[in-house]
This record gives C-alpha cells, sequence and structure tokens, in this order.
C-alpha cells in the first residue's frame, strides 16, 4: 500500500508549478492591419468557370496520370502569362512521375510570402478540390500581374498531395531561400458549397502550431468577406490536438520544417467528396474565399514582420499558455506517482516479499500487445497495407475493405491469442509466477507507468497530461486501501481511461471515422510511422499495464473474505476498561 502523507507531499511542487503557470500567460501577438480592398479584383465567377473548365479538360488527375501531367503544363501557361517567373520541377515519389509548378515574382526584398495550391485529386473529377484551388491559384496570378510587390511572391501549384504531401516537401527541398518565408497560405477546397471545422487550419504532424499572429491576420482577412467565421476550438480540443497531434494537408510539412503556414480549408477538416460535379462549385463562396486570402496576402506583403510568438500553446481565455509552462505542470504531477510507487515497492523489497519478480510478470502482461506491434510492422514491410506518405494523408484516402478489415481482425486476434494462451507459459519461463492478489504485485505496474509517463512527457508534454488519470488512478485502485465492496478499484481503472476515450471520441467525430474505421486509421498511422516507433511502444506498455492491473483486481476478486473475528475488549472509552479499579475497589474510588 502506498504512504498517504508521502502521496499527499508529492503534490507541492505541483501546486508551485500551477501557480507559475498562471503567471505565464502571455497576451495573444496581434494580427497585421489589413490591406487593401479585394472585392473588385478576384472574381469568383471567372474562378468557378476556370475550375470548371480544367475538370472537363483534365478529370483524371490522380498523381502520376497523364492529365495531372497535362494540367501541369496549362497551370506553368497560366501563370507565365500573368508575367510570373515560372518553372516545372519534375520528380518521383511514390514510384510515379510528378510535377511541381513554381511561379515567383522578385519584390524588393528576398523575404517571400507563399501561396500554394495542391494540384492533384483523390478522385474523378474532384471539382471542389484541387481544380477549384487550382483555379483561385491563376486568378490570384492574373490579380497580381499588375502589382509590384514588396515582397517576393510565390505561388506554387504542387503534386502528390495525396501521396503524404510530397509536392510540398519537394518544395521545400528545392527553395533556396526557405528560411526567408514570411508566411505560407495552403489554399484548399475552396469550392466546397459548406463548412464542417475551421476554415483555417494550423496544426501540424506535430507539437509545433501555426504563428498566432498569421492566423489571426488570416482570419481576419476571412472575416471582412465572409462576416463570420466557425468559432475557434477550445481548450480540450487544443490539448487532444497537441497531444495527439494529426497535421492533414500541406501546412503539416511546412510547420514541421520551421515555416509559418496555414490552410485555407472551404470544407474544413476533411476534403469534399471527390465524385460531386463542376455544377456544385458554389461561385460567390469560392469568390469570397478567394479575396480574403488575397487580403491576407496584401496584409503580409504591407504589413510589419510578423510577430513572434511561440509554436507550442494553447490559448486560455484569449491568453497564450506556451508549452514549458505545460511540460512543468505535467512533470510536477508525475511525481506524486512516482514517489509513492517507489516507495511502496521498497517497502515490499524490505519486507521480503518478492518484489523484482513482478517486474517480470508485468512485462510479460505486455507481450502480446507488442507481439501485435510486431506483426503490423512485419505486415507494412511486406506490402501488405496500402503505400502511406510521409505525412497522413484524409481517411478517405484508404477504405476500409475486406483485406484492411483482414490486417485489422489478424492483429487484434494476435493480440487476443497471445494474452489467453502464450501470457501464463511466458510467466512461468520467467519465473514470474505467484498471486496477483499479493502485496508486492501491483508495485511493478505503477513503477512501469510511472517510466512511461517519464518517456511520453520527454517526447510530448501534452500527451503526458493524458496519462496523467490512469497513472494516479490505476496506482489507486491496486496500490490504495483495500476496499471490500470490490466495484470502487475497477471503477477507479475505467475512470483512467476516460481522457483517452474522449480523445479518441473527439478524431473519430472530426475524421468522420466509426470503430472499425478508427482502428485501421490508427493501423495505418502505426504502419506509416506517423505515430513514432517510442509512442506506439509506450501505448503497448501501458496496455500491458492496464491488464496487469485487471489481473491483479481479479486475483483479488476471487480472494475469499476473510472470516469475522470474535469482537475484543475495549481497554479505553466508556465502559471500556478492565483494569484494576473497574468496580471501585481503589483508593482514590473511596476517597469520591
Amino acid at each position: 500500500m502506498i504512504e498517504p502523507r508521502i502521496y499527499r507531499a508529492a503534490f507541492l511542487p505541483a501546486l508551485l508549478a500551477v501557480v507559475i503557470g498562471m503567471f505565464s500567460l502571455e497576451s495573444r501577438p496581434s494580427p497585421l492591419p489589413q490591406g487593401l480592398a479585394a472585392d473588385v479584383l478576384f472574381e469568383g465567377r471567372l474562378a468557378a468557370s476556370s475550375a470548371r473548365a480544367l475538370a472537363e479538360r483534365f478529370p483524371d488527375r490522380r498523381p502520376g496520370r497523364p492529365g495531372d501531367l497535362a494540367a501541369a503544363r496549362h497551370v506553368a501557361q497560366g501563370l507565365a502569362a500573368a508575367g510570373f517567373d515560372t518553372r516545372i520541377d519534375s520528380f518521383r515519389a511514390g514510384g510515379r512521375a510528378l510535377a511541381n509548378v513554381v511561379a515567383r515574382r522578385v519584390g524588393s526584398t528576398r523575404r517571400q510570402i507563399v501561396v500554394m495550391a495542391p494540384r492533384d485529386a483523390l478522385g474523378v473529377p474532384d471539382a471542389a478540390g484541387s481544380a477549384a484551388d487550382t483555379a483561385a491559384l491563376l486568378e490570384m496570378a492574373r490579380v497580381l500581374e499588375g502589382r509590384a510587390p514588396r515582397k517576393t511572391l510565390v505561388l506554387a501549384s504542387v503534386d502528390g498531395s495525396t501521396l503524404g504531401s510530397a509536392g510540398a516537401r519537394r518544395f521545400l527541398a528545392t527553395d533556396p531561400d526557405r528560411r526567408l518565408i514570411d508566411g505560407a497560405i495552403v489554399l484548399s477546397n475552396l469550392g466546397a458549397d459548406r463548412v464542417r471545422g475551421p476554415l483555417v487550419v494550423g496544426w501540424g504532424g506535430d507539437a509545433k502550431r501555426a504563428g498566432i499572429a498569421l492566423q489571426r491576420t488570416v482570419s481576419d482577412s476571412l472575416r471582412q468577406e465572409l462576416g463570420s467565421l466557425p468559432g475557434a476550438e477550445g481548450l480540450p480540443a487544443q490539448l487532444i490536438r497537441e497531444a495527439f497531434p494529426l497535421g492533414l494537408g500541406e501546412q503539416g510539412p511546412l510547420l514541421q520544417r520551421g515555416v509559418d503556414a496555414v490552410r485555407v480549408s472551404g470544407s474544413g477538416e476533411l476534403p469534399p467528396r471527390a465524385d460531386r460535379p463542376a455544377s456544385a462549385i458554389d461561385e460567390q463562396r469560392l469568390g469570397a474565399l478567394g479575396r480574403g486570402v488575397l487580403r491576407a496576402v496584401y496584409a503580409l506583403d504591407e504589413g510589419r514582420p510578423l510577430a513572434d510568438g511561440p509554436h507550442g500553446y494553447v490559448t486560455v481565455v484569449r491568453k497564450v499558455l506556451p508549452a514549458w509552462a505545460v511540460s512543468l505542470i505535467a512533470f510536477t504531477l508525475i511525481l506524486p506517482a512516482l514517489v509513492a510507487s517507489v516507495d511502496a515497492f521498497a517497502r515490499a523489497r524490505r519486507r521480503r516479499r518478492g518484489a523484482d519478480r513482478w517486474w517480470r510478470w508485468t512485462l510479460a502482461g505486455a507481450a502480446p500487445f507488442l507481439a501485435g506491434l510486431v506483426l503490423a510492422e512485419l505486415l507494412g514491410a511486406f506490402g501488405a497495407a496500402p503505400p502511406v506518405g510521409s505525412s497522413p494523408a484524409p481517411p478517405q484516402a484508404y477504405p476500409l475493405d475486406g483485406g484492411a478489415l483482414a490486417q485489422v481482425l489478424a492483429v487484434a486476434g494476435v493480440v487476443a491469442a497471445a494474452w489467453a494462451f502464450a501470457r501464463v507459459p511466458l510467466i512461468r519461463w520467467l519465473g514470474a509466477h505467484g498471486d496477483p492478489a499479493s502485496e508486492a504485485a501491483p508495485t511493478a505496474p505503477a513503477l512501469l507507468m510511472c517510466g512511461v509517463a517519464i518517456v511520453v512527457w520527454l517526447i510530448d508534454p501534452y500527451a503526458a497530461l493524458f496519462l496523467l488519470p490512469p497513472l494516479h488512478l490505476w496506482m489507486l485502485a491496486t496500490l490504495g486501501p483495500a476496499d471490500r465492496r470490490r466495484i470502487a478499484p475497477f471503477a477507479l481503472i475505467v475512470a483512467g481511461l476516460v481522457p483517452l476515450a474522449v480523445a479518441a471520441l473527439y478524431y473519430m467525430r472530426v475524421l468522420s471515422l466509426n470503430p472499425l474505421e478508427a482502428l485501421w486509421y490508427l493501423y495505418l498511422l502505426v504502419v506509416g510511422h506517423h505515430v513514432g516507433f517510442a509512442s506506439a511502444l509506450a501505448g503497448c506498455l501501458t496496455l500491458g499495464v492496464l491488464g496487469s492491473n485487471l489481473a491483479v483486481l481479479a486475483g483479488r476478486a476471487r480472494r475469499p473474505e476473510p472470516k469475522p473475528v470474535g469482537e475484543r475488549p475495549r481497554i479505553r472509552g466508556p465502559g471500556g476498561h478492565a483494569g484494576p479499579g473497574s468496580l471501585g475497589g481503589t483508593r482514590s474510588a473511596l476517597r469520591r
């Protein structure tokens, strides 16, 4: 059992960290002043007409197809006709021949503003997606044709967006002035008729986010044209995004390489259906979004440099909480569980309860999940899983078919079979068999969970926040005071899983996934190493600790209740004294 006084005292550093975190709140960097009015410049009707013509002339623009490469030449001709210095950059990715079209107009400084639009499509004809984005890029080139910019303007039509943002990565690798980019705006699904989620997406593939000043500038520009924007994500959603980053879109690799970038998406997080006809393009909405982006370009070109701010943060009531403060709070909240677990393990060793063998017992409980991870890696290495690019693609790119379901069930079946049939023989082979209901059994899972939490904290402090409830509640369930009702420890185990379940449900809602599709997409993220190997290993160990804790509680539940012992006579309190003088035969009693 844990020592409550030691456990409570270890929370004092956390209280100090919370106070420091409160004083670390910063004001949000201000957006840039809005540039020239663009309502008479960007024509939504012309852009929609160009998108329909592009979708009809090049309907199949899937990466590497002839229509994709022909569309690249068409875009290059249009950008060159607008007076931009244009080049076609041919390259290969995913075994396919791809091409980026990069157009530049040199300004009075070498500082750059980048507007990027994916050109390839996931399906046919994708009129509201890449066709509308490409048409908007050409319309912006027409608007900017007679303008002398102060900064260098770069318009990039990139390929391979459905192959892990291959074109965006190629653009970064070939741009000699990458470090001089003041801001990048990615056009995404501007022809969609409705939005589900935020219009401005600033999430990357890791804890880095788009700068607050750039996001506020682009949001203000869009608000000038649209009148209103969908509400910003709250604190819980931000914490989930930072803890389990998933940067869909070309802004993801840009942010990972240190470029301040946002994605303006007319449909929100996910793309619209690619098979929708070209007539479904909303001309007015496409024009408003294009003018909003153009306003942002003017603001970036004419305004002062964007204010430097943290790229790892969460916003709390219009204030910014930097990542270092979150890291400090998370670490100090891990300390109480670590101190209490070390004390319980040391006490079990002093009492010679065989605490050391329970380490092997706990690791044997994690072995089935590690076997599932190894099988998933082998399936990916031998080509059973579909090829996944360097950046995560939308789930629609990988539908759940029969082969996908077979792979998910194979991994789940291996985990279940290993737990049911191989765990106990492995425990015996390791010489770690014993009674899980013993006092020393839960000390090893508690300490292992502390080690997992520290490793996760080193990788991503936000993810460590989601391990705090299982870390503390599982320890209290197994090392806390014994509860004869037996339901309370199991309730603590379930309560520890709530934050992780909330994060899973959030992404299922955002990505429009059912449970099986979510498992398939998670499998692809692991196989494609978008979930790092250290993170996947930490997840396996966490599941192993969960299984070991359930085994401890199940062993206690099977243990019979101790028989009640006869009541001993009390020696203190009213009517409880049984010693000399209890009947009044002492001198003190006689004096009364």
